[in-house]
């Protein structure tokens, strides 16, 4: 008697994509994002807004989420 052998998704695997939807998740994300754009600035004050959209952008882009206009 032979098994079937599939491919399967485990239960973390499911349960990180329905997370990365989260808005905590994607806020927290957008966050970490925008930091890194400021410190990759050389940390310079005076660009917050630039860093968040900038952040905002790449973070909904890569989860396949569009912004309404």
């Amino acid at each position: 008697m032979s098994k079937a052998v599939g491919f399967h998704s485990s239960p973390n695997t499911i349960q990180q994509k329905s997370d990365d939807r989260q808005p905590q998740v994607l806020q927290e994300r957008i966050e970490k994002r925008a930091y890194e754009l400021y410190e990759a600035r050389g940390a310079t004050p005076g660009h917050a807004l630039e860093d968040w959209t900038q952040a905002e952008a790449e973070i909904l882009h890569e989860r396949g989420i569009h912004r309404a206009a």
